[in-house]
């Protein structure tokens, strides 16, 4: 009899919103390297900037400055995202999540 706790067991959207952002972390902080600059294509800038781009409303979220800007983002999405995606469902989570990001962008200016 195997036994297997559900205290660290997190929902697929809440887990693929941590990984994804990760990802993007990580890769900031190596692709300038090789002159890609992911916070141009994927932050936040002014809709009369030039780097503005049609997706930038959604995408931000991903993006962090600093090694404890995303820890302790992802700190509260594990803690509050995972009881959400819990009670509402992955769908309307991931629904709430993105509408939220809309809506920051909206509110930054």
């Amino acid at each position: 009899m195997q036994f297997r706790s559900n205290q660290f067991n997190i929902p697929e959207v809440t887990k693929n919103i941590i990984i994804i952002n990760i990802i993007l972390f990580l890769a900031t902080l190596s692709l300038p390297k090789l002159g890609i600059n992911l916070t141009e294509l994927f932050g936040m800038f002014y809709v009369e900037s030039n780097h503005f781009k049609i997706w930038q409303p959604l995408t931000h979220v991903f993006m962090h400055g600093s090694f404890t800007h995303i820890l302790f983002n992802m700190f509260g999405v594990w803690m509050f995202g995972a009881r959400l995606e819990q009670m509402w469902g992955p769908k309307r989570f991931l629904n709430f999540y993105l509408i939220t990001a809309a809506g920051a962008f909206l509110l930054h200016f």
